[in-house]
């Protein structure tokens, strides 16, 4: 297994706004759906990718379900990847109901950072799919250290992220990322 790892430049912190988060969420369904006619289900990696999956569930007309996952080992900015992540089903088990998920499921997070948190997902979502079930992914920035790649990305960065759910350190500045004009397809 390769050593998880994040790139960091240094250069500027990253704030992904409401006005683009709105705009890179609908760009994403479009693409998605463009590619994949069918989705039947939207799974938010928690806690970063609950608001886009509601968006991306939202303008697809479905309802979003969570999985809770752990990577960062603190709040605090530029932190490197461990490699480590917890990661709780339970939610996500206790809705299905014993059932398999079905067609198309989209998994949607913030940020792949490494990969691991993807992959992670990825690997222990495969025991609930049913014989026709595939796993998408899709996320709002890339980080150019991921060995793991999304589906589906917006932007690509080397610097941190704060998205609109987090609160930044009063004594650092942050740089809009810019208005999301493309989806990266990354399969």
């Amino acid at each position: 297994m390769t050593t998880a790892h994040r790139d960091f430049d240094h250069h500027r912190i990253w704030r992904v706004t409401p006005e683009t988060l709105h705009d890179a969420t609908t760009l994403l369904t479009d693409a998605i759906l463009r590619d994949h006619p069918s989705v039947e289900r939207v799974i938010g990696i928690a806690n970063g990718g609950v608001s886009p999956a509601h968006l991306i569930a939202t303008t697809a007309g479905l309802n979003a379900r969570i999985v809770r996952a752990r990577h960062n080992t603190s709040d605090d900015t530029y932190q490197q990847a461990t490699g480590n992540v917890s990661l709780d089903l339970t939610p996500l088990t206790r809705s299905l109901n014993g059932q398999r998920l079905k067609g198309r499921v989209l998994v949607v997070d913030d940020i792949c950072g490494s990969g691991a948190t993807l992959r992670r997902v990825r690997d222990d979502l495969t025991p609930l799919l049913g014989p026709d079930a595939q796993i998408l992914t899709a996320v709002l920035c890339l980080n150019t250290g991921a060995t793991t790649l999304p589906d589906y990305s917006i932007w690509t960065v080397s610097d941190w992220v704060v998205f609109p759910w987090e609160q930044p350190s009063t004594d650092q500045d942050t740089t809009p990322l810019p208005p999301p004009k493309k989806v990266f397809r990354h399969a």
